[in-house]
């Protein structure tokens, strides 16, 4: 690791850091802002720097301050990835072969049970660790309410096991995506919007004075999610009301927060792995709004050309139009700020995992809109085409965009290296097949499932009288290597688990980031050049 690419973070909005390395005290790289601060270094045990030894311990205590919450929210989802990796194949193996699993393990629990581990426990526990990671590096500041993000996230987790046992021993309400019961719900949409109280408060107070892009998912991100969870929450009078507020939010919390915060994250990421300025805010700006205006409206394509009014599945139609330009426009960022090193992506996980999981977000962006057209919806409304897209969208988007930022952060919220680069690898490889595998089944059952009952020809079959164990047993099959491919995608998500692990116990030490705000001195060319970059991004 050298100085360029610790510096040129600051296009991205990176402000003042030095890096110890962990258990020795060989001499830190630096960078910051030119005339925005001095930072402390040490060689040898020897001080150059006048910053005393208590302002040392003060930046160490900064820095321990600043990425508690990360470090514990990363900590505790991939235990929830793992219960939720396991959960969602179990609920596969009894939509395949129903009566399998029986009572408390019926599908009707446990669904909602693999979305709440998966969507709540897994996916925005980390996507907030990651907010709270970069916070304070783009905007200059001790994030504020450290204590309340620790307890919104203790909170969070907490709500997910009981509200999962809860449903898991039938008391679930069957309302919204989680069928949790209203106390439930109340508990999780108050720890809910705890990042948002602390990422407002912290940008508010921020002494960087631009918003950078990763920023602007951040604040969009921690808005949107107890916005979205409450719309599934409310219970509503009718049936086609709780079915379109269950869908909207499920496939809002899929698409605005988790890939929405997860490709924000993955920019900066990119960045900081990089050494290279964002390719274009442009683009940037289009995957924002594009994204921002379309995906809630994906939740109305599982049941477009059903009870819903005409205007709605035309509203639907136009607004998911969006969602592939913004897929695109973000998939095109990520790959720009990447030309330089791509030949190198087999030896980068953080470059690997951004890029599988900007192609995911893309592929899940095309289906949707393509099954919201009302002559598609007629085909493949209510089958396991809505399943996979789903998949792809949590596990291989989601899995992917988290493990990009987890890869970049953990040895500067550690102090160690990545254990084990062969697990990383491991797991990009089973997680891209595995997910992509099980999607195009999924897809692929619905496809065949929903022409045989629109009266579509496979071979001349016959959708009613002997023809429908025909029928049946294509999309069967098809559900069944479902199966196999959603155990090669479980074992690449024990691997991303056992890769966090090992580098939280047995890592080698490494550099780390410690934050300084002090009065500033001069500024080193290194600094002016990246002060010029940072310019020309703007």
């Amino acid at each position: 690791m050298g100085s360029r690419p610790l510096a040129s973070a600051c296009a991205e909005g990176g402000f003042d850091l030095a890096i110890f390395r962990s258990g020795s005290h060989g001499r830190p790289f630096v960078s910051g802002p030119p005339g925005g601060s001095a930072l402390s270094t040490t060689k040898n045990n020897q001080s150059v720097s006048p910053i005393s030894r208590a302002g040392r311990y003060a930046a160490w205590a900064d820095r321990l301050a600043a990425d508690t919450a990360a470090k514990w929210h990363i900590i505790v989802s991939t235990a929830f990835l793992a219960a939720a990796g396991i959960v969602w194949v179990a609920g596969m193996v009894e939509l395949r072969f129903p009566g399998t699993l029986t009572g408390p393990f019926s599908y009707g629990r446990i669904r909602p049970i693999a979305l709440l581990l998966a969507v709540i426990g897994w996916l925005t526990l980390s996507l907030a660790g990651g907010v709270y990671y970069i916070l304070p590096r783009l905007t200059g500041v001790r994030m504020r309410g450290e204590a309340l993000a620790l307890a919104g996230g203790v909170g969070t987790a907490g709500v997910t096991v009981v509200g999962a046992l809860v449903v898991l021993l039938g008391g679930g309400d069957g309302t919204g995506p989680f069928s949790l019961p209203w106390w439930a719900s109340l508990a999780l949409l108050a720890t809910l919007s705890a990042p948002m109280v602390v990422t407002v408060s912290t940008v508010r107070h921020r002494q960087e004075p631009n918003i950078y892009v990763s920023l602007w998912y951040a604040l969009a991100g921690v808005v949107w999610l107890p916005l979205l969870y409450l719309v599934g929450a409310v219970p509503t009078p009718s049936a086609m009301g709780a079915a379109m507020s269950e869908s909207v939010s499920l496939f809002g919390l899929s698409n605005l927060w988790v890939v929405g915060m997860g490709i924000g994250l993955a920019y900066y990421a990119l960045v900081k792995e990089t050494g290279n300025p964002l390719a274009s805010r442009q683009l940037a700006r289009v995957g924002f709004w594009s994204l921002a205006f379309a995906s809630a409206w994906g939740g109305a394509g599982p049941l477009v050309f059903g009870p819903v009014p005409d205007w709605l599945e035309a509203v639907a139609f136009l607004m998911t139009l969006a969602l592939p330009v913004s897929a695109l426009a973000n998939a095109a960022n990520l790959s720009l700020t990447t030309e330089e090193v791509w030949a190198e992506r087999r030896d980068r996980p953080v470059v690997a995992a951004a890029l599988a999981g900007a192609f995911f977000a893309l592929m899940t962006a095309a289906l949707t809109s393509f099954g919201t057209v009302r002559s598609a919806a007629a085909v493949v409304g209510l089958t396991p085409f809505w399943d996979g897209v789903l998949y792809a969208t949590l596990f291989g988007a989601g899995g992917l965009l988290v493990a990009a930022w987890s890869y970049q952060a953990l040895p500067s919220i550690t102090g160690r290296t990545l254990a084990g680069p062969g697990l990383a690898r491991l797991h990009l490889r089973l997680t891209f097949w595995g997910v992509g595998l099980t999607s195009a089944l999924l897809v692929g059952a619905g496809l065949v499932a929903g022409y045989g009952w629109a009266g579509g020809s496979f071979g001349g079959i016959s959708p009613t009288g002997e023809g429908w164990g025909d029928l049946v047993g294509m999309a069967s099959l098809l559900l069944g290597l479902s199966i196999l491919s959603g155990l090669i995608a479980l074992l690449g998500q024990f691997s991303f688990c056992l890769a966090v692990l090992r580098t939280f116990t047995s890592g080698r030490p490494a550099n780390q980031e410690v934050f300084t705000l002090v009065p500033a001195g001069g500024s080193s060319e290194g600094e002016e050049e990246d002060s010029s970059e940072t310019r020309e991004e703007e």
